[in-house]
């Protein structure tokens, strides 16, 4: 009985390995077909635990670059805003330079007066302007921080006042659109004494005007000079990440389809030897 139990036991585990060896097998043949060799966290837990945690990380990427590519839209239109109205006060400067000449008859200075009342509007509605997604392209109050990342948060763009109020002028702070439409008044006063006086202050307004908008666009150029530091960081980060993740988990094709034919001929040589001895009586094998 002995011998018999004992056999028993031994057909029991060389069936036990098999099963292991054909599951073995199964998970290598899985790891081929879906490029993953983790398919359940048992199968590496140390591994599984930390793509987890990539995992996490990902998602949390994926929101910061989606925020940060939204503002650097947004700084870059900014930026085209900028420029235009840049453009924009220095033509009313040339044309206030202009207007000082004494040999301008009126009808001359009224053109001028006319083109810089024309830049107002322009400025105005530069300073309306709205985003893609709506909302004003330059806030009026503090501008909205946004995390780009775990402990950045940035605006997109400077506030309205910053660009287009707080001149400072030798009579006090004042506003572009004020600024120029006080210097197609000027251009328009008939006392040719006033004139010259409001003129020269309307230069030396506009001049003052460059300064605050060329001290606005440094401002912006840092807010976007930012963005796109921490954008770059994270696409970095992200690429890291996603290597990182791939050595853990991507299945080395190479190295699974050795071990599937290493386990397939131990199976297969395991299946032959055991076939072999079912086939054998009781009493061959008690014999």
């Amino acid at each position: 009985m002995t011998t018999i139990s004992g056999t028993r036991y031994r057909i029991a585990s060389e069936v036990a390995r098999q099963t292991r060896l054909t599951e073995a097998l199964t998970r290598e043949n899985t790891a081929i077909s879906t490029g993953k060799r983790i398919q359940v966290p048992s199968d590496d837990v140390v591994a599984s635990a930390r793509i987890s945690q990539l995992a996490r990380a990902k998602a949390d990427q994926t929101t910061w670059i989606g925020n940060a590519d939204a503002m650097a839209a947004q700084a870059t239109q900014v930026d085209d805003a900028l420029d235009f109205t840049q453009t924009q006060i220095d033509r009313a400067r040339d044309l206030m330079l202009q207007g000082g000449n004494a040999t301008l008859n009126a009808s001359d200075r009224k053109a001028l007066a006319i083109e810089l009342r024309g830049i107002v509007e322009d400025l105005n509605a530069t300073m309306a302007r709205t985003d893609s997604r709506g909302q004003p392209l330059f806030p009026e109050g503090e501008p909205l921080q946004v995390p780009i990342s775990a402990d950045v948060r940035v605006a997109a763009a400077i506030s309205r006042d910053t660009v287009f109020a707080g001149v400072e002028t030798t009579d006090g702070p004042k506003s572009l659109a004020d600024i120029i439409t006080a210097a197609a008044a000027a251009l328009e006063e008939p006392d040719p004494t006033l004139r010259q006086t409001a003129t020269t202050a309307a230069i030396a307004d506009l001049g003052a005007s460059v300064s605050h908008l060329a001290a606005a666009r440094a401002d912006q150029g840092v807010r976007a000079a930012r963005i796109d530091a921490v954008r770059e960081q994270l696409v970095t980060v992200g690429t890291r990440q996603t290597e990182e993740r791939s050595g853990l988990e991507d299945t080395d094709v190479a190295e699974a389809l050795a071990k599937v034919s290493a386990m397939k001929l131990s199976l297969d040589a395991a299946q032959a030897v055991f076939s072999k001895i079912n086939k054998g009586t009781l009493f061959d094998l008690l014999g």
